[in-house]
């Protein structure tokens, strides 16, 4: 099986922009918009192409393991067993603290059995445990995917098989999932195990570059290319602060763009995807170049692609208490240096967290390979 150095930098930007996304998010608890809050709602709208690239990788590093027969019993207890352990372990960890917590604060705790099963089956124990329901969802029926792409490869189709799942996704991204009720409460069930859908194009497309990737790399970008790739970049980022300003504040689309408002949930997520591919292909063609240059900081740059997997664990904890210490002490989400601060923070800390962890015996079962 070949190696490629450059994705382990790729999974170094994708871990970057999580923690980006859920430092700048808390511009939502700022009650006006200021120079400070379009800052925030930037970064974050950026920084959304995180677990976009996650899939992708998974689908380039899939493929390049698994893309002929596959032995289903190896390949499920190979893939399961790298996933489940580490989910079930912080699932617990999670649960654990946040009950702990209301009980802390004399909050009501749910401890009714099927609420907690809920929570397991969902990644509902904290809020960034969703994206193991996703990827364990993708592992499943990789197999059936496999085939679907060798069967538009034969013919020569792979470029329709991409198009069709990018347009399965804005549909299935558009169109409303009623909710299930579930001993008397409505539970997203549906939503939560149809995940997958909007994450198939990315998926495929990982797969698709591998597949062609060195007669991809071929292919030189001029920097002329490169500096034209940040006009599309900066309009889909404004794009994406002004929605967030309609959804959290309150923002009228139509005063800045007029006969925007009534298509604009459709126009962005049409276009989302395809801004996550610019993203995608600008953070490849920085990574070659480092690999290349092998610059101050890229040792560093490589060991934290090595550890993304433990540090998307540990990061939330983290975050968590540091952001609800650091308040205690008037030093919040108003303050410019809040951000670098705590992301800085939360990243070093994290970092350290997975050194530690995985000088534990069997350590692979709770923060995965760091190899």
């Amino acid at each position: 099986m070949r190696y490629f150095d450059e994705i382990n930098i790729l999974r170094a930007f994708a871990i970057l922009a999580v923690i980006g996304i859920h430092v700048s998010a808390y511009f939502t608890k700022m009650s006006t918009i200021n120079l400070l809050t379009t800052t925030y709602m930037a970064i974050d709208a950026f920084s959304h192409f995180a677990v976009p690239l996650f899939i992708a990788i998974s689908g380039f590093v899939l493929y390049n393991k698994y893309s002929d027969s596959i032995d289903l019993k190896r390949f499920y207890k190979k893939r399961l067993k790298s996933t489940l352990p580490p989910y079930l372990i912080f699932s617990t960890f999670y649960l654990s603290m946040t009950y702990i917590g209301s009980i802390v604060l004399a909050k009501s705790v749910n401890l009714d059995i099927p609420h907690i099963i809920y929570r397991y089956a969902t990644g509902g124990c904290f809020y960034h445990l969703w994206f193991f329901v996703l990827i364990i969802q993708l592992y499943l029926l990789y197999p059936i995917i496999l085939w679907m792409y060798h069967s538009f490869e034969s013919r020569g189709r792979v470029f329709e098989l991409i198009l069709a799942t990018f347009l399965i996704g804005v549909i299935y991204r558009l169109c409303p999932i009623p909710d299930v009720d579930i001993l008397g409460v409505d539970t997203p069930i549906l939503r939560v195990a149809t995940t997958f859908i909007g994450y198939l194009f990315y998926f495929i497309l990982g797969m698709a570059v591998r597949s062609r990737y060195d007669e991809l790399l071929l292919k030189s970008v001029s920097k002329t290319s490169l500096y034209c790739i940040s006009i599309p970049l900066l309009c889909c980022t404004i794009l994406g602060v002004f929605s967030y300003a309609r959804e959290y504040f309150n923002f009228d689309i139509a005063s800045v763009l007029p006969f925007a408002g009534q298509f604009w949930h459709g126009l962005t997520v049409a276009i989302t995807p395809l801004y996550y591919v610019v993203i995608f292909a600008l953070s490849l063609s920085i990574s070659l170049h480092l690999l290349s240059s092998k610059p101050i900081g890229f040792t560093l740059l490589d060991k934290i692609g090595h550890y993304s997997f433990g540090i998307y664990l540990v990061h939330a904890f983290i975050l968590y208490m540091l952001t609800l210490v650091f308040p205690m002490f008037g030093f919040d989400w108003n303050n410019w240096f809040y951000y670098p601060v705590i992301f800085c923070l939360t990243l070093i800390l994290s970092y350290i967290s997975v050194e530690i962890i995985q000088k534990i015996p069997y350590s692979t079962y709770i923060i995965g390979s760091t190899r």
